[in-house]
């Protein structure tokens, strides 16, 4: 068992729908003072406690030259460690902020591909395309996804990222077979998705 989670607005809120904001947040912002995800720590640890062996895998869209930043964010909050998978900043004007969707989803069908005996729970939130993401992996790898849990982004979060032109505030939830849990933080996501996982893996 394996867990793929998504980085930004998932574990750490870097309203990364919104250029100017994610630059911001990741690049000038002290890491100390950047935000956690309500309860996202707690679930990772409890995640981490029932599936001892479980690695976790980390997406983002971010550049590499942010990957010191996003690892000490990881380790000062809590969260497990784990591989950390960026993208390579492209200068080219077409490709200067590539699409999260095939980023994610082509590091995500690699370790489905490296690790293909493992089953893996993926998280990730509705800010960017994430539940299209899933939802395709789950499709191309039948059997393979045991869980997925989608953070839905607050009002407040949901507003300001619909300002910005051209996007859609959130997307909706994937369309798949495979349980889908969702929440505005880690507690509301563990209320639900842990008792599932127990009772599927069969633990106490």
């Amino acid at each position: 068992m394996g867990i793929i989670t998504d980085v930004d607005d998932t574990i750490m809120v870097t309203q990364a729908p919104s250029p100017v904001k994610a630059a911001y947040n990741l690049l000038l912002l002290n890491p100390k003072k950047r935000s956690t995800v309500p309860g996202m720590s707690a679930l990772f640890t409890r995640l981490a406690d029932m599936l001892p062996d479980a690695p976790f895998f980390y997406l983002s869209t971010s550049p590499w030259n942010v990957e010191s930043s996003i690892r000490n964010f990881i380790a000062e909050q809590g969260y497990p460690s784990g591989p950390l998978l960026l993208r390579d900043l492209d200068p080219r004007p077409k490709t200067f902020v590539p699409s999260g969707v095939e980023h994610k989803l082509q590091f995500a069908e690699q370790l489905m591909e490296d690790f293909p005996d493992m089953k893996f729970i993926l998280i990730g939130d509705d800010g960017q395309k994430d539940p299209v993401t899933y939802a395709t992996i789950a499709r191309r790898y039948p059997g393979r996804v045991l869980a997925i849990a989608i953070r839905e982004l607050s009002p407040r979060e949901s507003s300001a990222l619909g300002q910005v032109a051209g996007l859609t505030a959130t997307q909706p939830m994937p369309v798949t077979d495979v349980p889908v849990f969702t929440g505005t933080t880690g507690a509301n996501i563990m209320k639900t998705m842990l008792p599932y996982l127990r009772n599927t893996l069969g633990i106490q």
